[in-house]
C-alpha cells in the first residue's frame, strides 16, 4: 500500500500538535503539585520555543528539501532586534529581565506561528 507524502506531512503535523499539548500538560499538571509551584516558576509554554525550532527543522527537513531553520531564525531575531529598539524608546526603565521576558514570550508567538505556517506550506507543497 502507497502511503501519498502529504499524509505523512499530515500525520507528523499532528502528532507533533499532540506532543506539545503534551508537554504543557504535563508542565500544568507538575505547577499544580505544591513543593514544584514553588520551585519552578515557569509557565507551560516557556518550554515550547525549543521544541518548536525541532519541530520547523523536522517538518521542513522531511517535507522539503532543505530545512527552513535559518530563514525562521533571522526573521525571528530581526523582528527580536524591531522590539528591542521599540522597547529603548518607549520604556526609560528597560531592564534585561522585562526585555529577556518580552523576547521570550514573543518568540513563543512568533515560532508558533511559524510551525503553524511551515507545516501548511509542506502539506501543500507534498499535494
Amino acid at each position: 500500500m502507497h502511503i501519498s507524502p502529504w499524509m505523512t506531512d499530515t500525520a507528523t503535523f499532528f502528532i507533533q500538535l499532540l506532543i506539545l499539548f503534551v508537554v504543557a500538560g504535563f508542565l500544568v499538571i507538575l505547577r499544580k503539585n505544591r513543593f514544584f509551584r514553588l520551585k519552578v516558576k515557569i509557565k507551560p509554554l516557556d518550554f515550547w520555543p525549543p521544541i518548536l525550532l525541532y519541530f520547523i527543522h523536522e517538518i521542513s527537513r522531511r517535507g522539503l528539501s532543505g530545512s527552513f531553520i535559518p530563514e525562521v531564525v533571522v526573521v525571528w531575531l530581526g523582528l527580536t532586534l524591531i522590539v528591542l529598539i521599540w522597547q529603548i524608546f518607549t520604556n526609560p526603565h528597560l531592564t534585561y529581565k522585562k526585555f529577556f521576558v518580552t523576547f521570550w514570550r514573543f518568540s513563543d508567538l512568533f515560532l508558533f506561528l511559524c510551525w503553524i505556517v511551515v507545516g501548511i506550506y509542506v502539506i501543500v507543497q507534498a499535494i
